[in-house]
């Protein structure tokens, strides 16, 4: 999962589209995909995200986290089938309690809020992969008019899970290394073996974060006047890909409602 919100640098036509452009993209489809309902649609949705991951040359990062997706929507599937009593009946697991009847609209539903689910994220993904951090800070502090810190807050934290899982993984190597058994006993047990592993990841992060603010103080992060390097503005495929995605989100709440 760490892999998949790196940004991955090619030269796809996905890769050249502007920020704002794949971010609006991103808010499209989760919009879109609200207004959807039935899995069929949400279905097809989805795979057209895998084909611009294809076409974006991420693929592999993007299937690599719908992997990881798979448990959390199978048990959202599982969620909804005991607890959606709407749909004719197909069995009751536990005869006492009729409540808990797995219906037709049960399984289609929870199908539809699992697959709900894995585009949103997958979209987000998308964007993640393919658009450098600067290029995200400045299209959210330019173009949506976000404060710089909030902007600069998100960003940092994305850029810092997937160092943050890995330093978690070497921890638990060197702990096991030592010794440490982060597998064996019961639930109390297992509870134990976590202060091995949280206590070198909470110091190692505090001094991370010590350092991070003494670099910021230097370069004068706070100050007035900002200035930019480089700036980017949308171009005219980034239009048309933007009112296209006007129009499908248009379509999409002309059939809804």
């Amino acid at each position: 999962m760490s892999v998949s919100i790196e940004y991955i640098p090619t030269g796809s036509p996905v890769h050249r589209l502007h920020a704002l452009t794949k971010l609006l993209f991103a808010l499209a489809v989760l919009t879109i995909s609200m207004l959807l309902s039935q899995p069929l649609p949400l279905l097809l949705l989805f795979f057209s995200l895998l084909g611009i991951a294809a076409l974006a040359s991420v693929s592999q990062e993007i299937l690599s986290a719908v992997k990881g997706l798979l448990k959390v929507a199978f048990f959202l599937v599982l969620l909804q089938m005991f607890f959606y009593p709407e749909g004719t009946v197909l069995f009751a697991p536990v005869s006492s309690l009729p409540g808990l009847a797995v219906t037709d609209q049960g399984i289609l539903f929870g199908i539809s809020i699992a697959l709900r689910m894995m585009v949103i994220v997958t979209s987000f993904l998308l964007f993640l992969t393919t658009t450098p951090a600067r290029s995200t800070v400045l299209s959210l502090v330019e173009y949506l008019k976000v404060p710089y810190d909030y902007a600069f807050l998100f960003i940092t934290a994305l850029r810092f899970i997937p160092t943050f899982l890995e330093e978690v993984r070497l921890i638990g190597q060197a702990q096991e290394a030592r010794a440490h058994d982060f597998s064996g006993g019961g639930p109390l047990a297992r509870l134990k073996t976590i202060f091995p592993l949280a206590l070198p990841l909470v110091m190692i992060s505090l001094q991370r974060a010590e350092r991070m603010a003494m670099a910021m103080e230097t370069r004068g992060f706070g100050l007035p006047g900002r200035t930019y390097y480089r700036t980017e503005k949308p171009g005219a495929v980034d239009i048309m890909v933007i009112v296209a995605l006007l129009s499908a989100v248009a379509v999409a709440v002309l059939l809804r409602f």
